[in-house]
């Protein structure tokens, strides 16, 4: 069995979590927007300080925009990982979202409860091992396009 065999495991457990999350969202439907403005203002007093006014300058003022965002780039991340496809960039959107929702709720990497610092730790193993490379389309895609660090 081809070591890196072990980096499919959490590479498909990001891909499912962050399906799962964004299916949440795909029900909310016309209503994206209040209910990420809904868990982002339930959440913001747990935040920092500098988080906190970076929500109230940038995020709550554009929350449409940033609830569609934040729902492609779970999608993305989601179906990328479930296919093996594009994983390093997956795993650094990934990185990327889960540091955000880390910080909104005001958790820190040691704490215990930040299940966020522990996907972000399981995303940069995902990314820097090319898990794609294993039963995913990078495999295909690394042999056909070499030269593209994406896979």
């Amino acid at each position: 069995m081809n070591p890196a065999a072990i980096l499919v495991l959490p590479r498909l457990f990001l891909g499912i979590i962050f399906l799962v999350a964004a299916n949440g969202k795909l029900h909310a439907g016309a209503n994206l927007p209040v209910v990420v403005q809904g868990f982002l203002t339930h959440m913001l007093p747990n935040a920092g300080s500098a988080y906190q006014a970076f929500a109230n300058a940038f995020i709550l003022p554009n929350i449409s925009t940033i609830a569609v965002l934040d729902l492609a780039g779970e999608l993305f991340v989601g179906i990328a990982m479930v296919l093996g496809f594009a994983t390093r960039l997956a795993a650094l959107v990934a990185i990327l979202l889960l540091l955000n929702y880390m910080l909104v709720k005001g958790m820190a990497f040691w704490m215990p409860a930040s299940n966020d610092a522990a996907d972000i730790v399981m995303a940069i193993v995902v990314g820097a091992g090319a898990a794609g490379r294993v039963w995913g389309i990078d495999a295909f895609l690394a042999r056909r396009y070499p030269r593209i660090p994406l896979w």
